[in-house]
């Protein structure tokens, strides 16, 4: 109880202090109050321009970030340019969800268009196609036709083939190529030839007949020789070449025009396949006469021995068996040999596509009498 009539005394005296001194501000006369000096510094406000820009500023800032974009867009284009120089010969557009600025001049438009930057060039990797990006390149394709003189004294005879001329270099007054011909020729031509099949062949015929007392022992000349054909008979020798020339050098004049002059040299390599043919000259039938009709198995002794010594002979000795012959089977002899050949000619171009021709060529082939001519007419395809 004490202690709570303490705590209400002094809040009273509270109370009467302020009232008191609430009662003497209200007596005193009004007077002007005298504040001390503020130290504190004035704050300085910022013009208005600055604190709101007018539009004229606001454009300005825009333009100046507008030519900023244009410009790293530029460069973006062109750094894709050189890592994809095939796709930046189409114009590249900037990807429509990004946003751009109204150009200058302008409050609400659409970006100034960036010019597309030119194609790049070709590069060395890239593939080139020989006809779209050279086109006449001056190479030639064609074949000829004409005749020959033919080797081992045979007669002349047809010749024919085909060659590639491939453009090598510019030189003086023309151009040098690389020349691949390949050549056929034939020729028939009459012989004379001795057959060592038909003189054995003989010799058994004429011991045949001695011991069958047919007729009496000849002399040894007709023994070996007789009575069928063996020594000097006349042959139909009918033979071919194949002329292959692989690597030759071709020069040709280029400065006259449309005529154009040629010298051509190189190597080469050369079949030979001959048979002789015996069917004019042999027949038994008639060699042998009445010992002809001499019974020999399910046949006559003549009609045997043609069969079997008839035909075309390999090798000026015996024909090819008479199952062969009648399957058509190729038979003959032959030898490859090698060579060289030196010639030259002329074309004429009709067209710069076209042209007609003519060319001769000395083939030097090794082996005796070997060697031949050609003369033949040409014409030629150009590209």
């Amino acid at each position: 109880m004490v202690g709570k009539s303490r705590n209400i005394l002094a809040i009273s005296i509270l109370l009467i202090a302020v009232a008191i001194t609430s009662i003497a501000a209200f007596g005193q006369a009004t007077e002007p109050i005298q504040l001390a000096a503020n130290t504190t510094p004035q704050t300085v406000s910022k013009p208005p321009a600055e604190l709101a820009p007018s539009a004229a500023a606001l454009q300005a800032r825009i333009d100046a970030q507008q030519q900023e974009i244009n410009r790293l867009t530029t460069l973006v284009e062109k750094l894709q340019t050189t890592l994809q120089p095939i796709a930046s010969a189409q114009p590249v557009w900037p990807n429509g969800s990004v946003g751009y600025l109204p150009p200058a001049g302008t409050l609400s438009g659409s970006p100034a268009p960036v010019p597309a930057p030119e194609p790049a060039a070709t590069t060395s990797s890239t593939p080139r196609e020989l006809l779209p990006d050279i086109g006449h390149i001056g190479a030639e394709l064609g074949f000829f036709v004409g005749g020959a003189t033919n080797p081992y004294k045979d007669n002349n005879g047809f010749a024919t083939g085909g060659f590639i001329d491939l453009p090598w270099k510019n030189v003086p007054a023309g151009k040098l190529s690389y020349e691949i011909m390949i050549g056929l020729q034939r020729s028939t031509t009459t012989q004379t030839s001795t057959s060592g099949v038909n003189v054995l062949v003989n010799t058994a015929l004429n011991n045949y007949l001695v011991a069958a007392g047919v007729e009496s022992l000849p002399t040894l000349t007709n023994y070996l020789a007789g009575p069928l054909p063996a020594l000097s008979q006349t042959v139909q020798e009918r033979a071919k070449v194949m002329t292959v020339a692989p690597f030759e050098l071709k020069y040709t004049i280029t400065k006259l025009g449309r005529f154009r002059p040629y010298g051509v040299v190189g190597l080469g390599a050369y079949v030979w396949i001959g048979s002789e043919s015996n069917v004019g000259s042999f027949n038994a039938n008639t060699a042998l006469g009445s010992l002809a009709n001499l019974a020999v198995g399910s046949s006559t002794l003549g009609n045997t021995l043609s069969a079997l010594l008839q035909g075309s002979q390999i090798g000026g000795l015996a024909p090819t068996s008479p199952e062969l012959a009648a399957r058509g089977v190729p038979h003959g002899q032959g030898n490859l040999l090698f060579g060289a050949q030196v010639g030259g000619g002329f074309e004429f171009r009709v067209t710069p596509k076209l042209s007609w021709g003519a060319d001769f060529r000395r083939n030097q082939v090794e082996g005796t009498n070997a060697s031949f001519n050609t003369f033949a007419f040409k014409q030629g395809l150009h590209w």
